[in-house]
């Protein structure tokens, strides 16, 4: 696995308390709707996604955290735990949330020889690939750029958007101001290639060192809020970055997509459906169920034919993905898998493929016949939406819940379409 090693750089604060309440349109109804797919402690979510990171080769691994007061109890718990899954680990009490604390860990990340840096600001982006193939070509990819362009990294996770980022004809492409001026510069049946004029300060990437130090140490922000280097990207420019899109998910976003109906490019869920941790991960108790029509509880039932989610219907499955592409992570805490003997594989297959065409695009394009017509009309709402007369709403909605529901409400309308 030596071609996949890096180090990690793992910074958060745990918590159950949401920065933005509510921002995940339709997350409690599917949560409330079965078993598999029910609401998790984020606690729980921070376990699942070490345990998905322990399967890669890192070559040191430093693990920044802090505990929210809901959860301060769990303390001693998460560094024994961190601790079985990484002997080695750097761990510090203290996420780091203004310049001076990111620079003190980045200080102690250039002590290390490693180039690449997965910088991991989220707590909920497990890794999810059923092998490290993915993974393996974009590095390789990576370290030949990096000698010709100052500035690498390697996105992943968000894929259907990460995958269309910079694709001009796209929603997300066409109506972002960030990604608009990015371009493809060339691309295989494994990954993309692509330019970022004006960079992209995300906590989702693969970064070289150099554009690590960039971020952190070349411009004052003083005492300024910082909680994740994403906020850097609202002051700090990176010229010319090297961004590298994998064409297969790597890792994914525990609470999914659904609020993306509010920016122009809706992904639903019924296409990207958030994630879940299998009932008896923790035990190493984990029981597939693999091509059969009926949903059998205590199982993690898996048929790409079947047309709906457990959570749209009681007739639908946990997952519509091949057998080949459990995550790799699930492999040594599965005690028990049921395949269907009676059912076409190859037709499985088939249909895992059609359902993955759909999450590479599960937004408008100019394919569709009204693609123009969609941006236009979502241009003229968020117009409309972001004007002066609308300002003096948000100063007084932040003081009231009426007015917080009706503002609720109100993007509902506006944006929901």
């Amino acid at each position: 696995m030596g071609e996949t090693k890096m180090l990690l750089y793992f910074d958060n604060l745990i918590t159950n308390i949401p920065l933005i309440p509510g921002f995940y349109t339709e997350l409690d109804a599917i949560r409330d709707s079965c078993k598999n797919y029910n609401t998790r402690d984020r606690y729980e979510i921070t376990l699942y996604t070490l345990a998905s990171y322990a399967e890669l080769d890192w070559s040191e691994v430093i693990i920044v955290y802090e505990f929210g007061k809901d959860l301060i109890h769990k303390k001693n718990d998460f560094e024994r735990f961190v601790k079985k899954l990484f002997p080695k680990a750097h761990l510090f009490y203290g996420r780091s949330d203004n310049q001076k604390k990111f620079q003190e860990r980045v200080n102690f990340i250039n002590k290390f020889d490693d180039e690449w840096i997965f910088y991991a600001g989220n707590n909920d982006h497990p890794f999810i690939c059923p092998n490290f193939d993915i993974l393996k070509k974009c590095l390789k990819k990576a370290r030949e750029l990096s000698k010709k362009w100052e500035f690498v990294s390697i996105v992943y996770s968000h894929f259907s958007e990460t995958y269309n980022i910079a694709r001009s004809g796209t929603a997300i492409h066409d109506l972002s101001a960030l990604y608009k001026n990015s371009k493809i510069l060339k691309e295989n049946k494994n990954l993309i290639v692509s330019l970022f004029p004006k960079g992209w300060n995300s906590s989702i990437q693969i970064v070289n060192k150099k554009l690590l130090n960039r971020q952190i140490f070349s411009k004052n922000l003083g005492e300024k809020i910082i909680r994740r280097i994403d906020e850097i990207g609202e002051i700090l420019e990176i010229q010319n970055q090297i961004i590298i899109i994998p064409k297969q998910p790597v890792c994914e976003h525990f609470d999914g997509y659904s609020h993306t109906k509010f920016y122009g490019f809706s992904i639903s869920s019924s296409i990207v459906p958030p994630l879940f941790i299998p009932e008896g991960f923790f035990e190493r108790k984990i029981k597939i169920r693999y091509g059969y029509n009926d949903y059998k509880e205590g199982w993690v039932n898996i048929n790409p034919s079947n047309p709906r989610y457990i959570f749209e219907d009681k007739t639908g499955t946990d997952l519509k993905i091949s057998i080949k592409d459990i995550p790799l992570f699930w492999g040594k805490r599965i005690s028990k898998i049921d395949v269907n003997k009676k059912v076409d594989q190859n037709k499985l297959d088939l249909s895992a493929n059609k359902n993955f065409e759909l999450i590479k695009l599960p937004f408008k394009s100019k394919k569709d016949r009204d693609y123009f017509k969609h941006i236009i009309k979502y241009k003229l709402k968020r117009k409309i939406y972001g004007s002066k007369l609308s300002k003096p709403f948000y100063i007084l909605y932040k003081k009231s819940k009426i007015l917080k529901d009706i503002h609720e409400k109100i993007n509902e309308l506006i944006f929901s379409s």
